[in-house]
C-alpha cells in the first residue's frame, strides 16, 4: 500500500521536508501550493534596486520537487481523526489522504492590525506584492513629473515604510536609493527630493539587535541616515486612509505611498483549531516538531521549542529551512521503523544589506558590518537558494554588474571596519 505524505504550502517548510521524502519507495508525496512556484524572500532589497532580476526571486515548484504531485489550490479542513485534507483546486474540491500530514502554510503580512493598511498600503512577503509594489513606486515618479502642485508632487514623491526590524530597514533602504535614482533621470523633476519616512515603534531601529548587537545597530542606522531615510521613532502608526498614513500621536503625513513591515501572522488551516497554540497563534509542536500524531508543523504559522532552551525558534528563512529538513528527515524515519530526532540546528545569524558593499551582520553571535557583512549575506543566499539553476543565473547578474549604484560616501570606506556604534548625535533623526 502506498504511503501518502500531504505537504500543505510551497515555502521554505515544504518544499525542503518535501525533497527529503520525495523519491523513496512505496511513498506518493503530494504538495498542495496556492501558487505554482515558491517564493524566496533573500533578495527583496535588491528587486527594489534593480540589482537582481524579479523573476530570480521565484522558482516552479515542479523544478525543485520533481516527482512529487502537485496541486496549485487552497487548503480546506483538515480532519486528524480521518486523516483527510479538503482542496479546492481549478479542477474542482477533492479530499486526499494522509499518512503522514506537514502544515507549512506560512504567514501573511500582518495588515490588518492597522486599519485601511490593507486596502491603502502595500506588502512585501510575497513576489506578487513585491512587483506590485514596484510598479507602484515608479507611476508615482511619473505622476510627479506630470503634476504642476507642489504639495502633490510631494506627497507623490513621500514614501512611509511601518515597521524597523530587518524587513523594514532594508526596504526603507532600498526605496529610498532606487527613488533617488528615478527622480534624478526625470528632467522634470529636476531639483527634486523624494522622501522615505521609517516608523519604529521603539526608541531605536533593530531593536532586536539591542543590546547584543548594539554595534550592528548603530552601523544600519547610520546606513539609512546616508541613503537618506528620515527615522521615526516611538512612531505607531494608527491608520491608513487614500491621502496617507495617520500616527497614533495624531500626526498625519501626507504620503502616497505606504509599505507594511510590521511582522506577520501566522496561518494555520481549519480543522486544526484544537490543537495548542501561542500567544501569537501559532501550533505550538514538541522538539521532533510534531504537533499531532502523524502531523508535522514548522516555519512561521509553528512555535517551535529553541535547542538551546530559550523559547520558541526565530521566524526566518533559514530557521524554516532547517524545520522543514528535520521533518522530512523524522518521516523517513518514521517510514523505517525508526524514533524521530530532536530538531538540533543552533542557528547561524542574520543580516541585512543597505547596498553594495554596506552590510550589518551577526555570524555566530560575531558582529561584522561593511563589506565583509556584504559578502557574508551573499554567499548565504546564494549557498540557500532552491534552485541550483536561479542561483548560477544570479551569479552571472551580479558577474555582469561589477560596478553598481551607491548612496553616499564610497563603498570601499567601510571595507575591513570593524562593528562599532555611529554617532547620530548631529545628523540622526531621534
Amino acid at each position: 500500500m502506498t504511503t501518502e505524505v500531504v505537504v500543505l504550502g510551497g515555502g521554505y517548510v515544504g518544499v525542503w521536508a518535501a525533497r527529503r521524502v520525495v523519491g523513496r519507495r512505496g511513498v506518493r508525496v503530494t504538495l498542495v501550493s496556492m501558487a505554482p512556484h515558491h517564493s524566496f524572500h533573500g533578495w527583496t532589497a535588491e528587486v527594489i534596486t534593480g540589482h537582481v532580476a524579479p523573476e530570480r526571486a521565484r522558482v516552479p515548484l515542479v523544478e525543485l520537487v520533481p516527482g512529487a504531485r502537485h496541486i496549485h489550490g487552497v487548503v480546506g479542513t483538515v480532519d486528524t481523526s480521518a486523516r483527510t485534507v479538503d482542496v479546492m483546486s481549478a479542477t474542482g474540491a477533492q479530499r486526499l489522504r494522509y499518512d503522514h500530514l506537514v502544515v507549512a502554510t506560512g504567514s501573511r503580512d500582518a495588515t490588518d492590525r492597522v486599519p485601511g493598511l490593507t486596502e491603502h498600503g502595500w506588502s512585501l512577503k510575497h513576489d506578487r506584492a513585491l512587483l506590485e509594489m514596484n510598479g507602484n513606486l515608479a507611476g508615482v515618479v511619473e505622476m510627479a513629473a506630470r503634476t504642476a502642485d507642489p504639495a502633490h508632487r510631494r506627497r507623490l514623491l513621500h514614501v512611509v515604510v511601518a515597521g524597523a526590524g530587518f524587513a523594514g530597514t532594508e526596504a526603507a533602504c532600498a526605496i529610498a536609493q532606487r527613488l533617488r535614482a528615478a527622480v534624478a533621470a526625470e528632467s522634470a523633476l529636476a531639483g527634486e527630493r523624494a522622501t522615505v519616512t521609517l516608523l519604529g515603534a521603539g526608541a531605536d531601529v533593530l531593536p532586536s539587535l539591542r543590546p547584543r548587537l548594539e554595534a550592528v545597530a548603530e552601523y544600519a542606522a547610520g546606513k539609512l541616515v546616508e541613503a537618506g531615510v528620515t527615522v521615526r521613532s516611538n512612531a505607531r502608526l494608527a491608520s491608513v486612509t487614500p491621502t496617507g498614513p495617520v500616527l497614533e500621536d495624531g500626526t498625519v503625513l501626507a504620503a502616497a505611498t505606504v509599505i507594511s513591515a510590521l511582522g506577520q501572522t501566522p496561518v494555520a488551516p481549519p480543522g486544526l483549531e484544537d490543537l495548542a497554540t501561542d500567544a501569537a497563534g501559532r501550533l505550538v509542536t514538541d522538539r521532533f516538531l510534531r504537533v499531532a500524531e502523524n502531523v508535522w508543523a514548522g516555519g512561521d504559522c509553528a512555535a517551535v521549542p529553541h535547542p538551546a532552551g530559550s523559547g520558541p525558534c526565530p521566524a526566518n528563512a533559514l530557521w524554516a529551512i532547517y524545520h522543514g529538513k528535520r521533518i522530512g528527515a523524522n518521516i523517513v524515519r518514521a517510514l523505517r521503523g525508526r524514533e524521530p530526532a530532536p530538531f538540533r540546528f543552533p542557528g547561524l545569524g542574520q543580516g541585512a544589506s543597505y547596498g553594495i558593499g554596506r552590510g550589518a551582520a551577526e555570524l555566530y553571535g560575531v558582529p561584522l558590518t561593511g563589506w565583509v557583512a556584504w559578502l557574508a549575506r551573499w554567499v548565504f543566499f546564494h549557498a540557500y537558494m532552491p534552485s541550483r539553476r536561479v542561483a548560477l543565473a544570479t551569479l552571472v547578474e551580479w558577474r555582469r554588474h561589477p560596478a553598481l549604484p551607491q548612496v553616499g560616501a564610497q563603498p570601499w570606506e567601510d571595507r575591513g571596519r570593524a562593528a562599532r556604534p555611529h554617532d547620530r548625535r548631529s545628523t540622526a533623526p531621534r
